[in-house]
């Protein structure tokens, strides 16, 4: 996705207001990788506030096995200006873990370099609980 003329603020009402209204958490990132922005739902959901999210600090509600994986794929991607989708498990509030698929789309600046990242995690947990074995202490919505 390429942005013709200036770039939007990210505090604009408007896309406040977008990714308010999404069903799935939605997040914005520096072209580093960084988080900038999430919506409520983000913030429900992990029971953390934004400063604790913003820049690195979304690594701690990603599952330890997924972690890794999860960076490979968006370092990946920082290096080829691609989007990605993968499945990964987030911390819930409660301490649970639930299955996400995360999607994510590089947004340009009119010089075709990446300006921001957009991302969506939408909650898979009843479809992954749908297709595989039954969850053991290694996967599916336990404490871990």
């Amino acid at each position: 996705m390429t942005l013709g003329g200036k770039f939007p603020m990210f505090d604009d009402w408007r896309l406040r207001y977008l990714l308010e209204c999404l069903p799935q958490i939605a997040w914005t990132a520096r072209a580093n990788g960084a988080l900038d922005c999430c919506n409520k739902r983000a913030l429900d959901y992990t029971g953390m506030s934004t400063e604790q999210l913003q820049g690195w600090g979304w690594k701690a509600v990603v599952h330890p096995k997924d972690l890794p994986s999860c960076l490979q794929r968006g370092y990946k991607a920082m290096r080829n200006g691609e989007s990605y989708a993968m499945e990964y498990r987030l911390r819930a509030g409660d301490g649970n873990y639930r299955w996400h698929l995360m999607q994510v789309q590089p947004i340009r600046n009119a010089e075709g370099r990446i300006a921001q990242w957009f991302g969506t995690c939408t909650d898979i947990d009843a479809y992954q609980s749908c297709i595989q074995p039954a969850p053991d202490s290694e996967s599916g919505p336990h404490k871990s």
